[in-house]
């Protein structure tokens, strides 16, 4: 019963990343897929291919768009025109405050990675609990009691867009010597991946 029990577990172990990997994939492809689906099956060639083949290309026709505004936003003409229309949303009663967040957050995670400086280790939620975290500032903050602070940001696991910022005593904050990309992949993995010296003296 060990030996079955030790088998599966191992075939547990092989099987869950590939089953891990096709389901998000899958995922992806058939909810983004069917956002262009309407508009799709409106050509007449298109109404007479399989569903989940519509699905597809509806999936890679918005692969393909995301990159063309991608090129076209690096271009000056297209960072004038998404100039322009922050400008135009941030000007929005409602639309600002959802936009304005959702900018920020994409901006830091996807274009400007540097925003996050240092993968640090704090105490926190309270003393004895060690939370990894990142800088998103080397400026000091003044706290009420007058001790200088860092900002730290502590990601969710497994979703590291979201997550709550705290304003930590410098004394209390301990850098590692993980880079960003592994402390990333240390919190979204929920631990499972780390660096081969994480926790050794």
């Amino acid at each position: 019963m060990s030996r079955l029990r030790r088998h599966f577990l191992t075939g547990l172990a092989a099987l869950l990343p590939l089953g891990l990997t096709v389901f998000f994939v899958w995922f992806l492809v058939a909810n983004l897929g069917r956002i262009l689906r309407p508009l799709l099956v409106l050509a007449p060639w298109i109404q007479h291919l399989p569903g989940w083949l519509v699905t597809v290309v509806g999936f890679a026709v918005l692969v393909l768009f995301t990159i063309l505004v991608g090129a076209l936003t690096s271009s000056i003409v297209g960072r004038t025109l998404v100039g322009w229309l922050d400008r135009l949303v941030q000007r929005l009663p409602l639309a600002k405050e959802v936009y304005g967040s959702a900018r920020q957050l994409t901006d830091a995670v996807f274009v400007r990675r540097s925003s996050l400086r240092k993968t640090v280790l704090a105490e926190y939620p309270r003393p004895g609990i060690y939370a990894v975290g990142f800088l998103t500032s080397e400026e000091r903050v003044v706290l009420p009691d007058g001790r200088p602070a860092l900002m730290v940001f502590f990601p969710t696991s497994p979703n590291p867009t979201s997550g709550w910022l705290a304003l930590i005593p410098e004394d209390d904050v301990r850098e590692t010597k993980m880079s960003i990309e592994e402390g990333l992949k240390f919190v979204v993995s929920g631990g499972l991946v780390r660096p081969a010296d994480f926790g050794r003296r």
